[in-house]
Parts: structure tokens; C-alpha cells; sequence
């Protein structure tokens, strides 16, 4: 390519910095031309001039000659304004204009076609190699492609660059052909007019009068005074991790802990183990099943005998933090080493958390031990701490390298904390699908005995349900306000401060889906019929609806547990969204909360959880 040295040159540098460079060759190299060929230029114009095309076949030839000419000018020395001047002269404005655009177009396509495909593999001898795909885009910007569209050379080497920095190729292509249609609108203008005055010299001046026009006015609107563009950083991380199933663990015949480990590293892995204590209180055997694991792996190094971490909601305070950072100290833990994290979705949280921070992120895997947690909290990306009387003010969005459910690690629960966790699966079988709630009806009393096989089906489906959501919704690390895995936890995380968490998070979980389904049928968007389903399904595996807390007034008479609405906002950053049910399997997000009716809903459901919700109590008024 004849031009290589100058697409090198402004490669590497940004082009707004040799426009008057560009232009004084540019101009030297035509002028100097003129000077050399200026009788074969003449004789050429004037031939072209005294040949009309007289049918429409010399037509289309003489166009589709021009056109590939303009088309060939990425590659070509072809001085594309006198060739789009030439056209109008000989095909008249309206057949010069169509020629013009569809050959300025061809000509930028074939450029981006060459920049993605021949060109990028010289992307390393040009220092682009390292560019993230459409970082083009902020170096040049929209103005940049439109203004050097008219100006020679550089026009070429944007659209080149263009294809090698993987410019969006939409954009792109409406950038250029709105650019190339007022380029050739302005070929169009001038060289009717030049023309038809047979000026030869002021024609050829003009083709260079328009990149200077280009050239000036992308100056005057690139650079303000005082005013520095800002620098511009954009990247993407990818994260992937495996949520699995398994039975017993820490049996050494299990490979899935070991391929876990060992998929990214083939050296020793070093290892460090914290547990609910309540975990290892009721499983006492599993500190030697976890010891005899490590010991026959002898590619797996545990640092230490497995640590306690408080259980419940006393692990995520900042004297338990405190404590997970020395302990990880203490033992040199560092980025390339793993901590596996067992328990319930507070001691998930408060570890990652400390995984998250410590050395700015140490590979965590998750093996929860809760229904809960194997069916929500667990898979999730959400790490955290309670701080000042706020529940999970201080935390980080910190995805595990991979997400490990032993259910056997559920059998030695109490059947208080098996039945908590389903509230989960009803909250997201009520938001998400219709036919798991209506498989939940179907099963209530074996999953509210803790049947094996149902328990198994209704997990799984609530993880796959879960993480489906944070992976497919668009927003993992909760940058909106819409968050209708959220649904019912404006009430639950109120209703566990005020309860000191005696109240399970399942159990506040279930009260908080019950009065928002009452809230709804007030308002007219959840039928008494579904309200009825969703209150009989929670009664059925074990909930009890109206907990002391639900009565609590403070000196005005108040109720605290509404108090929660403007920390659920606060906790939101700053606009309420609260989801609510508007048929099983659907919901919507409302901004504003009406006092009143949350109140009457409160009333109901404190006085008649006990009993049977009677139809026609819906749509209040």
C-alpha cells in the first residue's frame, strides 16, 4: 500500500495532531502534480468533457468506473475530489451526487474490511495490539470521523484504523455514510458551479479548498480554550464460576473440591478453611473428615486446622472482620492461595467480605450449609457486614470461584432452620415462575417434612432460578434500583433488627412476602384468589405469619417495622423500589409506598394470619 508510511505515522499518534502536517504535504504533493501533468490533465478533461455517454449502458460504465475509483482510493493514490468533481461534470448533479456517495461508502467499507482483517495483524508492529477493541472510538471520536472524511490521507487512515481497533461496525457505518453524504453534497454544490465555467485551475484548487474547510472547522469544534478532553478508561471482566451439587464433600473418592482447586494452578494449593461453629458443633466429625480429605490430596496444602467463625448474624461484625484478617495474616495467606468459606449466608458473607479486601481479593469457594444459603445467599455475588444498627451497610460485590452444595451437609440441620430456607424458593417461584409455585403447592407437605427428593428438586430449581437472575438480568453488582429478587425484604431485614435475629432470615423473609401480598390485593394488582395461595402455601410448610414484632408501636403509636421503608430506601441509594406481586410468577416495581395502606395491611395480617384470608377482603379502597 502506497500510503503505509503515513497510516503508520498516524497510528500511532492521534491524527488531530498532524492535520496541518497532513495538509501542507497533501498540499505540495498536488500542486507539484499539477505543475508535472498539467497538459495531460488538460487533455484529459477535455476528452472527458467532449464524451457524453449516449446510451444508458455507457452510462452505467462510466459510473460504475468512477465508483470503483472512489472506492479504490483507500488503497490507490486516486485523488478522490477531482474524481467526484469529474463526476458531476460528466453525469450532471443528481447521477454525480449517487456516485459520489456510493463510491466514498464502498471506499470506507472496503478500508474497515481491510482494517479488521489484513491490517490488525500488523497491529503489534503498530502498537495497537494492546488497544481494547473500540477504544478507536474515544481516541477519534464521532466529530473526529465525520470531519476526516473529507480530508485526504487521513481519511483512509481513519477508516483503516477503525477496522483494527474493531470500531462498532454499526456505528461506524451510519458515522461515515452521513459524513459521506454531506461531503458529497458539497462536491455536488462546488463542482456544478466550477464547471460549467470550464475552470480547470480553480477546479483543481477547489479539491483542495474542501479538506481545507474540513480540516478548519474540525479545529474550531475539537479545541475550546482552557479546555483538556478528558482521558477515557473502559474495560470488561468476565466472571464464570460453577455452582455444583454433590453429596459428602470431604469424602476423598469426591474429585469435585480437587478439580476445583487445581483447574487454575498445578502447583500445591494452599488452602484455608473457616466454618460455622454451630456447623462444626452439630457435625463434629467434619474436622476430621476435612483433615483426612487434605491429607490424602498431596497436591492440596491446608494451612491450618479449619477456623470457627461465629454462626448466624454474629459472624458480620466488625470484631469477627477484624479477627478473619488476623487469622489470614497470621498464616501468610496470598492472592494465589484459597479460602473455603462453610456455613450458613451470614458467615458466606463475612468471609467473602474479608476475601474480597484482603490483599484486594483471595480466591474464595462457598460451601454453604444452610437451605438458604445452598439455594440463594451462596450462589450469590453479594458479600457483607452489619454495620451501625444497618444491616449489610459495609460489603463488596465479590463472585466466589466456585460455589460447592453438599446436601449432606443440610441433614444435620435443625428442622427449624431446613424449613427457613424455602421461603427463598417461594419468594423467587412467586416472582419468576409460576409453575415451581405451583409444584411448591403440589409438594408443601413433603418439602415442610423435609423430604429428600423434594428438598433436592426445590433447591436446585431456586439456585438455578437465582443465579439465572444475576447472570441474565443485566445487572449482577445491583447498579439500579429494580431488584425483585429483593421481594419481601424490605419488612424481613426490619423484622430481624427488631427481633435482635431471633427471627431466622427465611422466617422474616416469609412475614415480609406475606404483607406485601396483602398490600397488593389492597391495591387491586394481586387477586384475592393468589393472595389466598400465596398466605396458604407459606402457612403450609411452617411459617408463622404473625410474629410479636408485627405489634410493636413506638411513644407515637407507631409502628417500627414501617420505619424499614426509608432504610430499604437509603439502603436502595436513594429512590424506593419496591417489588410487588401483580399475579403468581409476575411482579412490578412501585416507587411510592401509601402509609395508610401499608398500615391497614399490617393490621390484617397481624390479626388474622392465624385464620384463613376471607375473599372480598381485597381491592380496599
Amino acid at each position: 500500500m502506497k500510503r503505509s508510511r503515513w497510516y503508520r505515522a498516524f497510528s500511532k499518534k492521534g491524527p488531530a495532531e498532524h492535520f496541518w502536517l497532513s495538509l501542507l504535504c497533501f498540499s505540495a504533493l498536488v500542486i507539484a502534480s499539477f505543475l508535472l501533468f498539467e497538459q495531460q490533465i488538460e487533455d484529459f478533461l477535455v476528452h472527458l468533457n467532449l464524451y457524453q455517454p449516449s446510451t444508458p449502458a455507457q452510462t452505467l460504465n462510466l459510473a460504475l468506473l468512477l465508483i470503483a475509483l472512489l472506492a479504490l482510493d483507500v488503497v490507490l493514490p486516486v485523488p478522490s475530489s477531482m474524481v467526484a468533481l469529474l463526476a458531476v461534470a460528466v453525469l450532471g448533479s443528481v447521477g454525480g451526487y449517487l456516485v459520489i456517495v456510493i463510491g466514498l461508502c464502498l471506499g470506507a467499507g472496503l478500508g474497515y474490511a481491510l482494517g479488521a482483517g489484513y491490517f490488525r495483524l500488523l497491529a503489534g508492529r503498530l502498537g495497537l495490539h494492546q488497544r481494547s477493541p473500540g477504544q478507536l472510538g474515544y481516541r477519534l471520536g464521532t466529530l473526529s470521523l465525520i470531519c476526516l472524511r473529507g480530508v485526504p490521507v487521513l481519511a483512509e487512515t481513519s477508516v483503516v484504523a477503525a477496522g483494527m481497533q474493531r470500531y462498532p461496525l454499526r456505528a461506524f457505518l451510519l458515522i461515515t455514510t452521513l459524513a459521506n453524504a454531506g461531503l458529497a453534497l458539497a462536491y455536488t454544490a462546488i463542482g456544478t458551479f466550477l464547471i460549467e465555467q470550464n475552470a480547470l485551475l480553480v477546479t483543481l484548487l477547489a479539491s483542495m479548498v474542501l479538506p481545507v474547510v474540513f480540516v478548519a472547522g474540525y479545529s474550531l469544534l475539537k479545541r475550546k480554550p482552557g479546555v483538556e478532553p478528558p482521558l477515557r478508561g473502559r474495560f470488561e471482566v468476565s466472571y464464570d464460576y460453577p455452582v455444583i451439587f454433590t453429596d459428602h464433600l470431604f469424602e476423598p473418592r469426591n474429585p469435585c473440591l480437587h478439580r476445583v482447586l487445581t483447574a487454575q494452578h498445578h502447583a500445591p494449593v494452599t488452602v484455608m478453611v473457616f466454618a460455622d461453629e454451630q456447623l462444626l458443633h452439630s457435625a463434629p466429625q467434619l474436622r476430621e473428615q476435612i483433615d483426612a480429605y487434605f491429607a490424602a490430596h498431596a497436591d492440596l496444602h491446608l494451612q491450618t486446622a479449619p477456623l470457627a467463625v461465629p454462626a448466624g448474624e454474629l459472624s458480620k461484625t466488625s470484631q469477627v472482620l477484624e479477627q478473619l484478617y488476623t487469622d489470614m495474616l497470621q498464616h501468610g495467606l496470598d492472592r494465589h492461595c484459597y479460602v473455603l468459606a462453610l456455613g450458613g449466608g451470614a458467615v458466606l458473607d463475612a468471609v467473602g467480605y474479608a476475601c474480597a479486601t484482603f490483599h484486594r481479593g483471595i480466591r474464595l469457594i462457598r460451601i454453604p450449609s444452610t437451605v438458604l444459603a445452598q439455594n440463594d445467599a451462596g450462589i450469590g455475588v453479594k458479600n457483607g457486614i452489619n454495620a451501625f444498627g444497618q444491616k449489610n451497610l459495609l460489603g463488596a460485590f465479590y463472585p466466589a470461584t466456585a460455589v460447592i452444595n453438599d446436601f449432606q451437609l443440610l441433614t444435620s440441620l435443625t428442622r427449624r432452620d431446613q424449613i427457613a430456607g424455602l421461603a427463598e424458593a417461594v419468594k423467587v417461584a412467586l416472582i419468576k415462575d409460576p409453575a415451581f409455585f405451583e409444584w411448591m403447592e403440589r409438594h408443601a407437605d413433603a418439602l415442610a417434612h423435609f423430604d429428600h427428593a423434594a428438598s433436592r428438586y426445590a433447591i436446585r430449581r431456586c439456585a438455578e432460578l437465582h443465579l439465572g437472575h444475576i447472570t441474565g438480568a443485566g445487572d449482577p453488582f445491583e447498579r439500579g434500583n429494580g431488584r425483585p429478587l429483593d421481594y419481601g425484604h424490605w419488612a424481613a431485614h426490619k423484622l430481624e433488627n427488631l427481633s435482635h435475629h431471633r427471627l431466622r432470615h427465611g422466617e422474616a423473609v416469609a412475614v415480609g412476602m406475606a404483607l406485601d401480598g396483602l398490600y397488593a390485593n389492597a391495591l387491586g394488582l394481586l387477586s384475592d384468589v393468589d393472595t389466598q395461595r400465596v398466605m396458604s402455601l407459606l402457612r403450609k410448610l411452617g411459617f408463622n405469619l404473625c410474629p410479636p414484632e408485627l405489634s410493636l408501636q413506638d411513644a407515637q403509636g407507631r409502628s417500627p417495622l414501617l420505619l424499614g421503608l426509608e432504610e430499604f430506601r437509603q439502603h436502595l441509594g436513594g429512590q424506593l423500589s419496591i417489588p410487588m406481586l401483580n399475579g403468581i410468577g409476575q411482579s412490578v416495581d412501585l416507587h411510592e409506598i401509601d402509609s395508610t395502606q401499608m398500615e391497614a395491611a399490617l393490621h390484617r395480617l397481624s390479626s388474622r394470619s392465624a385464620a384463613p384470608l376471607a375473599l372480598g377482603e381485597g381491592y380496599a379502597q
